[in-house]
């Protein structure tokens, strides 16, 4: 195989799995928005106490999720501007002109701030329903539920802030 040939293969696949990540995060999306809240009111309507009690965990790992697909892109984003992109000559490659203007990235972090900030309140409201949930059914044990949903959300949000920028930017 020549090298052109492999820059070619690099390419393709590498916008296979771009394409794939952004189908994954469309269906985290869909999930998060439409079956949390479904989720929780069914919970809470049939006092499902294992249920209400495990829905702030399932809202972490759609977190992680989507946290991991917009990595996954922004990571194979880089990899062509770096490696595939310069051996491209005379005309502006995709990645270079994201990063020309500021503002043509923008768009991608206000998804990302907002997707984050709708499902952070998903899992604050979930995990206040949750401590609701388990205080009534175990009084005596609810407390070490409202420590653990503490530590969920601060694992979150340091896993957030240090994977902001890459998730972002390719710079």
């Amino acid at each position: 195989m020549s090298a052109d040939e492999f820059m070619k293969q690099q390419y393709l696949t590498l916008r296979d799995e771009i394409r794939s990540s952004k189908a994954r995060i469309f269906v985290l999306l869909v999930l998060g928005t439409l079956l949390i809240p479904l989720v929780g009111f069914l919970a809470k309507e049939y006092s499902a106490t294992y249920a209400s009690a495990s829905l702030p965990f399932i809202i972490l790992m759609l977190m992680i999720g989507f946290l991991m697909e917009q990595n996954c892109i922004i990571r194979a984003g880089k990899y062509l501007k770096e490696h595939v992109e310069p051996h491209i000559e005379g005309i502006t490659t995709w990645e270079s002109w994201l990063e020309s203007n500021e503002r043509l990235r923008d768009t991608d972090r206000y998804f990302f701030g907002s997707f984050i900030l709708v499902f952070l309140i998903f899992y604050a409201i979930g995990a206040g329903t949750a401590v609701e949930s388990l205080a009534a059914q175990w009084p005596e044990y609810y407390k070490y539920s409202g420590f653990a949903y503490g530590m969920g959300a601060l694992w979150f949000l340091a896993v957030l802030i240090r994977h902001w920028h890459s998730c972002t930017t390719t710079k």
